[in-house]
């Protein structure tokens, strides 16, 4: 007896959780690179160059370009640290990117 074939919706269904699968496995890569967390941020010369920067990143989930949403300044175990957040132009996924400035010398 032969297997009836998925449904279109079904297979539309599997699809999209493949997709979440890998979009949470880009995730927790991105924390673990450097300046994917807090802990772990990307150390800069001044804080004009954080937009470039943080424009300059491909989206981790699908590789497009990214538009950037803000540039703040947080305060992480006593230090700051400027955090820009990107949202991508084609998933609309959303990163952040911490940076640390460095002590002028």
């Amino acid at each position: 007896m032969k297997k009836k074939p998925k449904r279109s919706r079904a297979l539309r269904r599997e699809a999209d959780r493949e997709q979440e699968k890998l979009a949470g496995a880009a995730r927790r890569l991105h924390a673990l690179e450097a300046g994917g967390s807090a802990e772990h941020p990307l150390e800069l010369p001044s804080a004009s160059v954080v937009e470039v920067d943080a424009l300059g990143r491909r989206c981790g989930a699908c590789g497009g370009d990214v538009k950037l949403v803000e540039h703040t300044v947080i305060e992480h175990e006593g230090r700051r640290l400027r955090v820009g957040r990107v949202s991508c132009k084609l998933c609309r996924a959303e990163w952040r990117w911490f940076y640390r400035i460095a002590a002028p010398n």
